[in-house]
């Protein structure tokens, strides 16, 4: 779970299965990385960085969901 801050009200909200995981994963590697002598936020900022490029080659590669196919 996640929690967000909404003025004094704290939200507790159930993600996906697949974000659970992913960001498992991620603060292990993050915490890794910060073991090795790279700052929060280098790490953050570039985390940022790879993940936008990732979308934006996933989204060359595959055709958009919206539009239906028809044969």
């Amino acid at each position: 779970m996640i929690t967000s801050s909404k003025g004094k009200h704290i939200e507790l909200r159930q993600i996906s299965n697949c974000r659970s995981e992913v960001e498992i994963a991620m603060m292990e590697m993050l915490d890794n990385l910060e073991k090795r002598g790279w700052s929060a936020a280098e790490l953050a900022l570039t985390l940022a960085d790879a993940s936008e490029d990732h979308v934006m080659l996933i989204a060359r590669k595959e055709p958009a969901s919206h539009y239906a196919v028809r044969f």
